[in-house]
């Protein structure tokens, strides 16, 4: 199996696994590193939050810079779970780059 036919397997499973099933697909997609950051940043616009969510969790997981747009955008979902780890994902990808910036990181 490829890369992407990968992939596309594994968001199935963020979006309809168990609990179990999405943790491992999360850690799958993140092992795939920037590879996952095309269909994870499409799953932030899909309807279900649910998913939404586990691609919020995912992006910080890969800690990958290229996700900041759209993690900031998720920052305002109107599913509160969803903003959440979208603001976890975020720190954990500002955390692995070394702090913001600002001088006090």
């Amino acid at each position: 199996m490829d890369v992407m036919d990968r992939t596309t397997a594994l968001i199935g499973i963020l979006r309809a696994g168990s609990s179990a099933d999405r943790m491992t697909a999360a850690a799958e997609l993140a092992a795939l590193g920037p590879a996952a950051l095309p269909p994870l940043l499409s799953a932030l616009d899909d309807p279900d939050p649910r998913l939404r969510m586990w691609a919020a969790y995912t992006l910080g997981m890969i800690g990958d810079t290229g996700a900041v747009p759209a993690l900031m955008e998720a920052l305002e979902d109107a599913d509160p779970a969803v903003a959440k780890w979208a603001a976890a994902a975020l720190r954990r990808i500002r955390d692995a780059a070394g702090g913001c910036g600002c001088r006090f990181c």
